[in-house]
């Protein structure tokens, strides 16, 4: 009786301590959101949290951790990156790919982070590490390995598939996305994107199918 007392205490003192760390977060993201990662404080966040500074140094130890924290519980929004799966046509899989990415790319959260990134990332570059490792480079990796699997089937010819994988992706990024962030309101509808990945796997295959 007494063990299963003091472990209802503890469940509830873990989760207390779990939605506190979400308020935390939550809050931070607004202050990245307005005043970019160099103008937010965590004498700001501690005052807008209602707690003490040490309350908050107690979860996180600087802002670049703060950050990374944000960040991750911004990209938990989105679809997980999927494992990819030959589906009988290498040109199908990977239109179906750069649509499903461009979906996600194309949203307002989206595009706030890679604002966010942008304009920050010169005079913070640990920073963009930070985004880099925890959102392009996992996607990259995970494409990698299917394009990998092409390679040792012989529908791709060899080469190095991180690089590769890098590739589509920014031929997916360059015009529906970039004109997005520059202002230009594109066609971002079903028809458009599914055309665009379609210019975009044409021209990738056109550089790495096998012979």
């Amino acid at each position: 009786m007494t063990n299963s007392c003091a472990e209802k205490n503890l469940c509830k003192r873990d989760a207390k301590k779990e939605e506190k760390r979400a308020a935390i977060v939550a809050i931070a993201q607004q202050h990245f959101t307005e005043h970019g990662f160099g103008g937010t404080t965590m004498s700001a966040i501690a005052a807008d949290l209602g707690g003490s500074k040490t309350t908050l140094w107690s979860y996180f130890s600087s802002k670049e951790d703060l950050f990374a924290a944000a960040l991750d519980d911004w990209i938990d929004i989105f679809e997980p990156v999927r494992n990819i799966r030959y589906e009988g046509d290498l040109r199908e899989t990977l239109v179906s790919y750069c649509c499903d990415f461009l979906n996600q790319m194309l949203t307002p959260q989206v595009e706030t982070m890679f604002r966010l990134v942008i304009a920050e990332a010169k005079r913070f570059p640990e920073l963009g590490q930070i985004f880099y490792e925890q959102a392009p480079l996992r996607r990259h990796k995970a494409l990698s390995a299917f394009l990998q699997q092409e390679m040792d089937s012989g529908r791709l010819r060899q080469y190095d598939s991180v690089r590769m994988s890098s590739q589509l992706h920014h031929l997916c990024l360059y015009r529906l996305f970039m004109h997005s962030i520059w202002g230009l309101e594109p066609d971002t509808s079903p028809a458009q994107i599914r055309l665009e990945a379609e210019n975009v796997v044409d021209l990738f295959l056109n550089g790495y199918a096998a012979a």
